[in-house]
């Protein structure tokens, strides 16, 4: 079962969908027929809020089909599997299953395990600035229960490669390809790294709602004008108090600036387009 899903489609992708219409329509907000039947896939990069944006979803679409993290990561383990194959080949099992609306996960985005259901799901994400997001990764996880820790100092830490791994979350979860996916984990020279992290572009492009933590209200707008959700999206998780980048030594940042160079290039061809605040 595990190689059959391996082995799923070709590269198809997306169609888009128009953001910019969702932002200047007049017409009030409904969902039509061949709307509903849509299903919705939300990638959820670690870091960036999501867990706020699963409970939301969930609660208006139904329960979602997801994926622990630290349990797959064990269950890879145990098979001897590389836990990027497992995690594809449990989202195309997913994504076969007609009766699941809602599928949330940290799982890559995968072209493959898409093929032939393209126009069946509507993709969400949502992305943080890199350098928050990955100082939000090393204070975050530090002796909490159920997390992958991180010990030792910051300094220390941004030398290795679980920080590079890290700062490379946006490249790796969105490049589509599960090769390149492991190549640049393991040792992708800088020209593929920087191919990736442009094909990640592209890739989010044909998503449907692509928002940013920093303009969290005109992300939950364009989610409630297109599911026609009347609810508003509460905070499931705070960070504990701990010096952002701003406040971080000159040598930190200019470390931090290096690491997240491939995904803030994609944060950046996102982070304007998100609707506006009102």
């Amino acid at each position: 079962m595990l190689r059959t899903l391996l082995d799923l489609g070709n590269e198809h992708v997306l169609r888009p969908f128009d953001l910019e219409l969702v932002r200047r329509s007049r017409v009030p907000a409904q969902v039509d027929e061949a709307q509903q039947a849509k299903r919705v896939a939300f990638f959820h990069p670690p870091k960036c809020g999501g867990t706020s944006v699963r409970k939301w979803l969930a609660s208006a679409l139904g329960r979602p089909a997801g994926l622990d993290p630290v349990a797959a990561e064990a269950a890879a383990h145990n098979l001897g599997v590389a836990a990027a194959s497992e995690r594809e080949a449990i989202l195309a099992y997913f994504i076969e299953r007609q009766d699941t609306r809602l599928i949330c996960g940290h799982f890559a985005y995968s072209r493959r395990a898409f093929a032939g259901h393209e126009g069946a799901f509507d993709l969400i994400t949502i992305l943080r600035n890199p350098l928050s997001r990955v100082l939000s990764r090393f204070y975050f996880a530090g002796g909490r229960p159920g997390h992958f820790p991180v010990e030792g100092e910051l300094t220390d830490w941004l030398e290795t490669e679980h920080a590079r791994a890290a700062a490379r979350v946006f490249t790796t979860m969105f490049v589509g390809d599960i090769g390149l996916m492991k190549r640049i984990a393991y040792g992708a020279d800088k020209a593929e790294v920087r191919t990736a992290a442009m094909q990640a572009v592209d890739n989010l492009r044909r998503f449907t709602i692509v928002g940013t933590l920093e303009q969290l209200d005109g992300f939950e707008r364009a989610i409630r004008q297109r599911y026609d959700i009347r609810s508003r999206m509460g905070h499931a998780r705070s960070n504990p108090a701990y010096p952002r980048f701003a406040e971080q030594p000159a040598a930190v940042q200019e470390r931090l600036r290096e690491l997240c160079r491939e995904d803030m290039m994609i944060y950046e061809a996102f982070a304007g387009r998100a609707p506006p605040a009102a």
